[in-house]
């Protein structure tokens, strides 16, 4: 899927004349037993119903390709939830298999909202020059799951009764964190061998990928993921401090161009990382035991800060400021230097830098 696909998709879902049918309810509790379950259609839920899981799919849709979510390119189709697909939504029997599938499969310490919706889109047709056209001859149907994690509401006071009193705590839905949508809307037709996969946890994202096995080099990571096989990678480098900033700056503007790839491609790494003054002798097995085959993109890896930490200290650079950074070595000892020009501030007060006028 591309993004323009995600975009007509996600402008049809919150059209008035909505593309939404049934709706699958799911609530599990902190046991993993499912405390309520329901299945319903979207039309006969009361307006604010209907508003809150409209709200909840147009998150799942609102998503950054390569960050949060990828489009995948499937080993195999999902055969039962295609199936399920073809479900009128009039018997709860119906969603099973798929109940049970996310019981066993999605790990979780706190309660949890899945909904899944059949969404069924009369794709209109297009001139050549772009307009919509009124009549078009294909019914785009899928099924668009939202996992949402629950919270504990905070403590506080209220008044209830007649007294001030701590009010009870209660499990509040929150917005969804993982989710899919098969078959993929891809070039405005569906995509049986594609799923687009949103995931922000790593235990999600094992669930996910069982549903879907993926082509080789396919599988979905979620950017903290994606980062931290990145760091690694760079760790494995052994690079310099100076060639680390540098590279951080680098990849920033790969990521800035106007026709810079969505994913990041290992001789791209490898041609950033010898600008940037790193060693790159042994790069392919480095990148191999680091990477492999991992999908990693320039959005969740191009960060517009450089953050250096120490076991003391924390420092924070704009990453197009990377030459600012200098390491030097002062009777023995190892320094990060960065110039104090400008103005320098102290928990908000200015103050003066240097020696002492005499």
């Amino acid at each position: 899927m591309e993004k323009s696909d995600i975009r007509e998709l996600r402008k049809a879902v919150k059209a008035k004349d909505h593309i939404i049918d049934w709706v699958y309810a799911l609530y599990v509790d902190s046991d993993n037993h499912p405390a309520w379950e329901s299945v319903m259609k979207y039309n006969d839920l009361e307006e604010s119903a209907q508003f809150r899981h409209l709200d909840l799919f147009q998150k799942v849709l609102s998503t950054r390709l390569g960050r949060d979510a990828f489009s995948v390119q499937l080993a195999e189709q999902n055969t039962e939830l295609l199936a399920l697909r073809s479900a009128d939504g009039d018997s709860e029997e119906e969603f099973e298999s798929f109940r049970d599938a996310l019981l066993e499969g999605y790990l979780h310490t706190d309660p949890y909202y899945a909904t899944l919706t059949r969404l069924v889109y009369d794709v209109p047709a297009r001139a050549a020059d772009g307009r919509k056209l009124e009549d078009g001859d294909l019914v785009y149907e899928a099924l668009l799951l939202a996992i949402c994690p629950a919270k504990l509401t905070k403590a506080a006071l209220g008044f209830r009764g007649d007294e001030v009193a701590e009010l009870e705590r209660r499990w509040q839905i929150g917005a969804p964190q993982s989710g899919f949508l098969y078959p993929a809307f891809s070039d405005r037709t569906e995509d049986r061998n594609e799923v687009l996969i949103r995931s922000k946890t790593p235990d999600t994202e094992d669930f996910l990928n069982s549903l879907f096995p993926a082509s080789p080099g396919e599988a979905a990571l979620g950017e903290k993921m994606q980062q931290d096989l990145f760091s690694d990678l760079l760790s494995r480098m052994d690079v310099s401090l100076e060639s680390a900033a540098r590279i951080s700056e680098n990849m920033l503007e790969k990521a800035a161009e106007e026709d810079a790839p969505m994913l990041v491609e290992k001789e791209t790494v490898r041609k950033i990382a010898e600008a940037s003054g790193a060693d790159v002798s042994g790069f392919d097995e480095v990148y191999e035991a680091a990477v492999g085959d991992a999908r990693i993109a320039f959005d969740s890896v191009a960060s517009g800060m450089i953050t250096v930490k120490t076991d003391d200290a924390l420092l924070k650079i704009p990453a197009d400021r990377a030459e600012l950074i200098e390491t030097r070595t002062i009777d023995g000892r190892d320094y990060i230097l960065i110039p104090a020009d400008g103005l320098v501030t102290v928990n908000g007060a200015s103050v003066r830098t240097g020696e002492d006028d005499e």
